[in-house]
């Protein structure tokens, strides 16, 4: 391992959980069950060892590659205090831990052999005028219960569309949804955080108290610092009492490569009142592609704004005009089951070409699973509009000049590999993938969305931060000098 920095050296040696890697368990089985009682006994929450009946819900993270790597025990925090002191006990024992919230890291980060701290249970949020008040546990379902009002709501938190995505990592890495082209990111909506430090103290960040801190944690992505236990937001009045919601489906190559292309085009003529996506899949009948979004408007200005779809004579067609908050609602994704995937995702500041758009639908089209988990590629309109009203420099999310994220993704069964920590990618679909991101890596900027980790992903320091990387580091330098918040795409200390 010559020449290799730490963060490699824990990664390959299977230990790029968040955390510590000196000692692990080298004494007697009795002093280790003395140890967890030890911890135990001091948490106000619970601690979940194996065998135990949450253990498997708990332990198990998302993406499926990284399940071989499962916890001695997991930290379900009650509060701040919990948090800071099970970071202590892993200090003073010397074991390895990872941070876990909704669950949605589904690279390394969150995986360890020791101890996951997990603030799942940290789930308190409430409203106060214009004020959110959330703790680390808080996800997307919560809010959808709480903001709504029975209909009655007028303020929003802009953010993302899965229920169980946790609103700490969403914000920490700026924060994407189908609301940010009008009301921007999550964390451009972020006014205060607690955080629990590297040594085990709370803090609070704000522009008024440690601004550094605050400035890295709106864009800096999660488990870099320390542990944001509760966060503090402005919410937003609603620009609309009803909106427009469609759902548009094409069957074939070129008719999924056309719809492509005029999608973008529907973006340009909706502004900031239209978000939405264009998907092409590859299915075990060839591929469909799919238009899928939300217009601030009435059904038939939605219409009008969508005419180069529906000119092109869509398989299905769904336009209805709802309430916001039915339209809030209509856009939530389904909760999925754990599973093996690999995303990729590169920024692109201008519309695609017609010709890129006809060579992405085309390596999806040779898929080499057609029918299985799937392989798809999305051109994502979440970004621009008011993402982009804001500076690169202002918080540390610096993609503000993009026009939509693409993601190239990937599914597979499990197979012989699974108890490998990560499981490999199968080879014919890493071959797939490669091919998929050389088409897209001409038109893009090079940069990659940091809430959308990817582990196989080249520079990916300055993919996800680009010119604040430096800066970043600092921030790091000052909060965590001693690289306790450590995973393989953490970011590092100034020189490494």
């Amino acid at each position: 391992m010559l020449g290799m920095t730490r963060r490699e050296m824990l990664a390959a040696a299977g230990l790029g959980a968040v955390g510590l890697a000196t000692g692990g368990w080298a004494g007697p089985a009795r002093a280790e069950a003395s140890a967890w009682k030890d911890l135990s006994r001091r948490m106000r929450g619970r601690l979940v060892r194996p065998g135990s009946p949450r253990y498997a819900e708990l332990a198990t993270p998302r993406n499926l590659r990284f399940a071989a790597l499962m916890p001695r025990a997991v930290a379900l925090c009650a509060d701040a205090r919990d948090v800071s002191v099970a970071v202590r006990w892993a200090r003073k024992t010397g074991t390895p831990f990872a941070i876990r919230g909704g669950g949605h890291n589904y690279a390394s980060a969150s995986s360890s052999d020791g101890l996951i701290i997990c603030t799942r249970s940290m789930a308190s949020a409430s409203v106060d005028g214009h004020r959110l008040r959330a703790q680390a546990g808080v996800r997307n379902m919560d809010l959808a219960a709480l903001l709504p009002r029975g209909g009655r709501g007028r303020l929003l938190l802009p953010g993302g569309n899965c229920p169980n995505v946790g609103i700490v990592g969403l914000t920490l890495g700026g924060g994407i949804g189908p609301n940010a082209p009008w009301a921007g990111l999550t964390a451009d909506h972020l006014r205060e955080a607690t955080m629990v430090t590297a040594e085990g103290d709370i803090v609070t960040a704000s522009t008024r108290h440690n601004a550094d801190l605050f400035w890295g944690l709106r864009g800096g992505a999660g488990g870099n610092f320390g542990i944001v236990t509760d966060l503090v937001y402005d919410l937003v009045e609603l620009p609309v009492a009803r909106a427009t919601t469609f759902l548009l489906w094409f069957d074939g190559t070129d008719a999924a490569a056309d719809a492509g292309v005029a999608w973008q085009e529907s973006r340009r003529a909706g502004g900031r009142a239209i978000s939405g996506s264009w998907v092409a899949t590859s299915t075990a009948d060839g591929v469909r592609g799919r238009v899928r979004g939300q217009a601030l408007m009435t059904e038939d200005d939605a219409r009008s704004v969508l005419e180069p779809l529906l000119a092109l004579q869509p398989t299905s067609v769904e336009i209805v005009e709802r309430t916001f908050w039915e339209t809030y609602a209509w856009y939530t994704a389904p909760i999925t089951d754990p599973s093996f995937f690999w995303d990729r995702s590169l920024y692109v500041e201008r519309d695609l070409p017609s010709d890129a758009v006809g060579d992405i639908t085309d390596v999806v089209s040779r898929f080499p699973r057609p029918g299985s988990a799937g392989g798809a590629c999305q051109v994502l309109g979440w970004v621009g509009g008011a993402v982009n009203d804001v500076s690169p420099t202002a918080t540390s999310y610096v993609h503000r000049g993009a026009r939509s994220i693409v993601e190239v993704l990937s599914g597979w069964p499990g197979g012989e590999n699974s108890t490998r920590w990560p499981t490999r990618v199968p080879g014919d679909i890493r071959d797939w993938v490669d091919e998929l991101w050389a088409a897209v890596w001409p038109h893009s900027n090079g940069h990659s969305y940091q809430n959308f980790p990817d582990p196989g992903l080249q520079q990916w320091a300055w993919a996800y931060y680009g010119k604040n990387l430096d800066r970043l580091t600092h921030v790091k330098a000052t909060w965590d000098r001693g690289d306790i918040f450590t995973h393989a795409q953490g970011i590092p200390l100034p020189g490494k």
